[in-house]
């Protein structure tokens, strides 16, 4: 197996949005090769920056880049392009094109010691969206993520107080429901809904419905009649429905920082690959809530709330029982000639 193939074994498993998986790899030889991003697997309506796309090619780097540190090798990467060009390659896009995104590099280098960072992690990390344990954030952790983000000149915080969870749980669910009756958001995401175990299987990508703790039937509806969730009480039954299911909530995290231009994404993707996997080093999980940063209304309702700016993600963090694990498709499908 080419060194190649053994990075990407390990690195196909980095998170994107919706589980996307963006990238695909060209391999020019041993030590060279390209990272496109696949314009079929962007987000043109919902990431109008698409500094989340970018974010994700981010994470897939430092994905590589660890584990190439494993093998003794340095990896290095050249963009094709400035950044901007690719945010705007990505609106423009009307039909599938995989753009060149940057030209990897493995470096020998001999004098590189392992760190014996455990690989492991990248497969324990997951989403979870079952209901979390009471327990809150042990301040050891805390702090462990606090300093990992001001490394990376980015703001680690943490919200405990129950009722103002509560009333940002409320308002991402107003978002979410407003954005799935917005009709280029819900073509494009539900799109990547998986309703079935043979579409999961099929895809191996997207918002499969094991991961994403409700009931089949409630998911379809949702895709389907998402006029249901706004018309009085019925929105009340969902509302209840969908809190519900979010179930306890101990804590809530957030990320601030430089990240909404194109040239900021990419290193907070690499901090992003950096902050999840130590998450899952002190074995707590996230559930992301992107609605809460890429609905106007929303986002300037937590700059109110929270009075902390430039959050870019937030996310229920704490312990749960081992959730679903999201399919990735396997390395010869990432893989183009």
């Amino acid at each position: 197996m080419s060194v190649w193939a053994t990075l990407l074994e390990t690195a196909i498993h980095a998170p994107s949005p919706h589980n996307v998986q963006p990238w695909r790899i060209r391999v020019i030889d041993e030590l060279q090769a390209d990272l496109l991003i696949d314009s079929a697997r962007t987000l043109p309506k919902e990431d109008t920056t698409g500094s989340f796309i970018i974010l994700a090619m981010g994470m897939f780097i430092e994905a590589l880049s660890l584990f190439a540190a494993e093998k003794q090798y340095r990896l290095t990467y050249e963009l094709h392009h400035e950044p901007d060009w690719f945010a705007r390659a990505i609106l423009e896009a009307e039909a599938q094109v995989c753009f060149p995104f940057a030209r990897l590099r493995l470096i020998p280098d001999e004098h590189l010691t392992p760190s014996g960072f455990d690989w492991a992690l990248f497969r324990k990390r997951r989403t979870s969206r079952i209901s979390l344990r009471p327990a809150a954030v042990p301040p050891q952790a805390e702090t462990e993520l606090r300093n990992l983000a001001a490394q990376w000149s980015q703001r680690y915080e943490q919200i405990t107080d129950a009722a103002m969870i509560e009333r940002i749980l409320e308002e991402d669910t107003r978002a979410l429901f407003h954005d799935l009756n917005q009709r280029d958001y819900r073509d494009e995401i539900t799109s990547w809904f998986r309703f079935t175990d043979r579409s999961s299987q099929k895809h191996r990508d997207g918002l499969d419905y094991r991961c994403m703790n409700t009931s089949r039937s409630t998911y379809w509806l949702t895709a389907r009649l998402p006029q249901l969730l706004l018309i009085p009480g019925l929105r009340s039954l969902f509302v209840r429905k969908y809190r519900k299911q979010t179930g306890v909530v101990p804590t809530l995290g957030m990320l601030a920082g430089d990240f909404w231009q194109p040239a900021q994404a990419i290193q907070a993707g690499r901090f992003l690959m950096r902050f999840w996997l130590e998450t899952a080093r002190q074995n707590l999980y996230i559930h992301p809530y992107g609605n809460l940063v890429t609905n106007q209304q929303a986002a300037r309702w937590m700059l109110a709330e929270t009075k902390i700016p430039n959050i870019w993600l937030v996310f229920k963090i704490g312990f749960s029982d081992e959730p679903p694990k999201s399919y990735r498709r396997p390395v010869e499908e990432v893989l183009i000639d």
